[in-house]
This record gives C-alpha cells, sequence and structure tokens, in this order.
C-alpha cells in the first residue's frame, strides 16, 4: 500500500486506514534555498539536471507527456501551466481540488489507484517524458524501475518522505519543465500572502493552537512542525500550546496523544479535521469539554474533503485555498 499513513509504515491496518489518510504529510513550511545545479539560468534552457536524493536526473528537453506521481505534484504542475496525462488523487478525491480544477481547461488526466502499489505497467503505457514524483515515497528499487520509463524527479536529499518544503518542490517542478523563473515568481506570490495575512491578524503571534484528527482507537493525532497542517499555523504565527511543543522533536508528522493526555490539547485555538461523525464525538467527550478551549467555544471543525485536504497539499494554489477558508476562521476565534 503506497504511503498513506505515518511514513515508518508501508502498510496500514485495514481497520483504521480509512482514518489514517490525512496524517501523510505535504510539506514543511520554512523557506528553503534552491538546492545547487537544479535552475537553468533562464526559462526554457535545456536539457536540465535536477539534483535530487537518489541522485541526479537529466531531462533532455522540454517535457510534453507528464505524470504526478506525487499526491500533490499535480498543484504546481497545473500553477505552472503544465497539464499532466496522469496524476495520483489524493485518497477520496476524484482529481485535482477545487483550488486546481480551473487549470485543466477540460482536460482528464489519467487517475491512477491513490492505493496500492505503483502500476508501472500503466505509467510505460502512457509513454511519459518525466514522471514527478517528489510528494510520494520512492525508494531505490522503485526509483530505478521508475527511471527505465522516464526520467523520474524525487524528494530532494535532507528531507524525508512526503516532507519538501512547497518552496522546494515548487522550484524543482519549474526547474524540470523549464519554467524556474516562473515558479520564483509562484513562491514569492505565495508568501506575500501568507505574511498579508499574518500582519492583518497580529493577534495570531500571540496565539496558541492546533491542528489534529481524532484517533478512532481513542486520544488524538495532533500535527507538528514537520507536518504541512502544523506548518500552516506555524507561517500564520500560531504555535503548539507548550505541552505539545515539548514532545514535538521535530522528527515526526504528528504527536499521538492519549486521552489521558487531553489537557495537552487546551489552546487558544484547535482545528479539528472532521473525517465523518467527529464533531459529535467531541460534543459527547467529558474530558474534552472541560478543555477551557471547548468552554469559550473555540474549536473549529473542517471537512477532512476538501478543506481538511488543502491543507495538507500545502502548496502554491492550496495555501490561498486555505487562507481564504481557515485564516477567517482563525481570526474569529482569536479576535
Amino acid at each position: 500500500m503506497f504511503n498513506l499513513v505515518p511514513r515508518v509504515r508501508r502498510r496500514a491496518v485495514a481497520v483504521v486506514g480509512a482514518f489514517m489518510v490525512l496524517l501523510l504529510v505535504a510539506a514543511c513550511g520554512a523557506d528553503t534555498e534552491p538546492a545547487a545545479g537544479n535552475a537553468p539560468s533562464a526559462d526554457g534552457a535545456f536539457p536540465v539536471t535536477i539534483t535530487h536524493s537518489h541522485g541526479t536526473t537529466e531531462i533532455p528537453k522540454r517535457p510534453q507527456r507528464v505524470i504526478a506521481l506525487g499526491f500533490s505534484d499535480v498543484d504546481p504542475l497545473l500553477a505552472l501551466g503544465v497539464v499532466p496525462i496522469a496524476m495520483r488523487p489524493w485518497a477520496d478525491m476524484p482529481g485535482p481540488g477545487s483550488w486546481a480544477k480551473d487549470r485543466l481547461h477540460g482536460a482528464q488526466p489519467v487517475q491512477l489507484p491513490s492505493q496500492g502499489d505503483v502500476d508501472l505497467e500503466k505509467i510505460a503505457e502512457l509513454q511519459p517524458d518525466l514522471i514527478v514524483a517528489i510528494n510520494a515515497a520512492v525508494d531505490d528499487a522503485l526509483y530505478n524501475r521508475l527511471s527505465s520509463v522516464a526520467p523520474t524527479i524525487v524528494r530532494p536529499a535532507g528531507f524525508a518522505d512526503f516532507a519538501t518544503p512547497w518552496q522546494d518542490a515548487t522550484r524543482m517542478i519549474g526547474a524540470a519543465v523549464g519554467k524556474p523563473q516562473e515558479a520564483d515568481q509562484l513562491i514569492a506570490t505565495t508568501q506575500a500572502r501568507l505574511d498579508e495575512v499574518a500582519a492583518k491578524h497580529p493577534q495570531f503571534a500571540q496565539a496558541t493552537g492546533a491542528v489534529l484528527l481524532l484517533n478512532p482507537r481513542g486520544g488524538y493525532w495532533v500535527y507538528g512542525r514537520n507536518d504541512a497542517r502544523g506548518q500552516f499555523l506555524t507561517a500564520l504565527g500560531i504555535k503548539l500550546p507548550p505541552g505539545l511543543q515539548s514532545l514535538d522533536d521535530g522528527k515526526k508528522f504528528y504527536l499521538d496523544i492519549g486521552a489521558e493526555q487531553t489537557t495537552l490539547l487546551d489552546s487558544g485555538v484547535l482545528v479539528v479535521i472532521d473525517q465523518g461523525g467527529d464533531t459529535q464525538r467531541l460534543a459527547t467527550d467529558p474530558l474534552f469539554q472541560r478543555l477551557d478551549v471547548a468552554k469559550r467555544g473555540d474549536v473549529i471543525t473542517v471537512p477532512s474533503v476538501e478543506t481538511g485536504i488543502a491543507m495538507a497539499h500545502n502548496t502554491v494554489l492550496s495555501i490561498p485555498y486555505t487562507l481564504d477558508t481557515v485564516a477567517p476562521l482563525l481570526a474569529e476565534k482569536l479576535g
């Protein structure tokens, strides 16, 4: 099974698989410098050599048939005007999110299965000239097999599976398709939106908060600073409450908080990604209802599709969507 659960596991236990889907990481939030050798001197310059965790990939000419194998890799491609011939959608999503669909311009990319092993035969049949698998788990064996089909780019060295910062992913994809300057502009524009919202709501910088899922077996999964959803709050200035900060070592995507640790959740605001019935479960949870944040009514619930997935994507296309949908709710609670 493709990694839809914490990155240390390749196969999910069936009974909790549906609940674990949203634990996958899209990206970190901190801006980074472009990797050496990844950007040609000007847009459209080929061949291009991309450096990544499995070595280097040379792309001899501008790609025309691109496959987006990473779960959120479709967004930077579409933002750069490249419509992939195939993509691997996120969980229950039938294709790109609403924040990106208009950029298909009527095209209908082949939908590769979001779960299960990569279908190499299908990929080969599509005759791609570039495979983008940055927001994915690709080991040496899979990389070698993908590379035998077409030039393949994967996450940069130094980042865990599913943890490539959105800035790095955008730069790498921009270089691969011959649009590095356009990619840099997308990054600058997106960062400006984040900075604008943070500046408009200075109360965010004084607040604590967290994004979480309910563990179906009890307790909570709280996203840390190594996960896109946690990074979204951080980018706005909202920090984890002290008790959770002490548990976040920056190595895990989420903190597994047992019911007996519920008091650690108390903060200025909580964002709960509701996967169906979670709002009712919280309403009848006596430990959760004892929290000051619950008593004040400063708990925000958002649907897993699409808002939760937009937060998990954390791309140049989904970040504006999240700012439009989630940031106003944060401002209302923290105002």
